[in-house]
């Protein structure tokens, strides 16, 4: 989900005071020597930046307020770790910023599309598009790896799209949390309203990652950074 205008200073600051921690947190656990020693994996990297900066262009506008879109923070997650995910996601969000340049420039001068050139939505929209799914994702994978019944399928269909299902109600309840305690009225509005969104993208997002998930796992296992495949696997 992403924000159509600059959010009001106080929903700017809590989500600055959120976002910080967490980007930096992940920017210096990140295991960037394992990145830099494998260029598939550099490859991989770079194409989910582009990957996700498209499907987020697949929006729907509420209210010229805010935007919701499919995630894959799931699938993301899955494939490289919490960690180079929320680097992932925050890249995807300024490649997404730079997309709607030319977008907005169909409908409009390139002086007033520059003019809206804007990331003080960045925080709001890394809190709640990126965060938010990759730390549900995380907590995810840790249960199915506690979970005593060993099988490859409650890895990526237990995460990949049930995980994946749940996420996009989470991820509704969550904006309407943060609107609600920053005071961000008209947001808070639309999403109360129009809750039904983040319910019709239950099915298509878990359908998505999940698939997404079980080529991965099965065609580059190696790649999947947070699937075990001694355990899931083990007699």
């Amino acid at each position: 989900m992403n924000l159509l205008f600059a959010p009001g200073a106080n929903l700017f600051w809590t989500s600055c005071a959120i976002a910080s921690p967490a980007l930096l947190i992940a920017t210096i656990t990140a295991p960037w020597k394992m990145l830099l020693t494998e260029s598939l994996r550099q490859h991989a990297f770079f194409a989910a930046i582009l990957g996700l900066a498209i499907v987020w262009l697949l929006q729907v506008s509420v209210w010229s307020a805010i935007a919701i879109h499919p995630l894959m923070m799931i699938v993301t997650t899955m494939i490289f770790g919490w960690s180079f995910a929320l680097v992932i996601g925050a890249g995807a969000l300024v490649v997404l910023e730079i997309f709607q340049l030319p977008l907005r420039a169909a409908t409009m001068d390139w002086d007033m599309a520059l003019a809206q050139f804007d990331l003080r939505t960045f925080p709001v929209d890394f809190v709640l598009s990126v965060l938010v799914p990759a730390s549900w994702a995380w907590l995810m994978i840790w249960l199915v790896d506690h979970w005593k019944f060993k099988n490859p399928f409650t890895y990526f269909w237990g995460v990949g799209f049930f995980g994946a299902m749940l996420s996009c109600s989470l991820i509704g309840a969550c904006s309407w949390f943060l609107f609600y305690i920053t005071g961000s009225e008209i947001q808070l509005e639309a999403v109360r309203e129009h809750f039904w969104i983040f319910v019709l993208l239950t099915f298509p997002e878990g359908f998505l990652n999940g698939i997404l998930a079980t080529v991965m796992t099965v065609f580059y296992p190696e790649l999947v950074k947070t699937y075990r495949d001694d355990w899931y696997t083990r007699d």
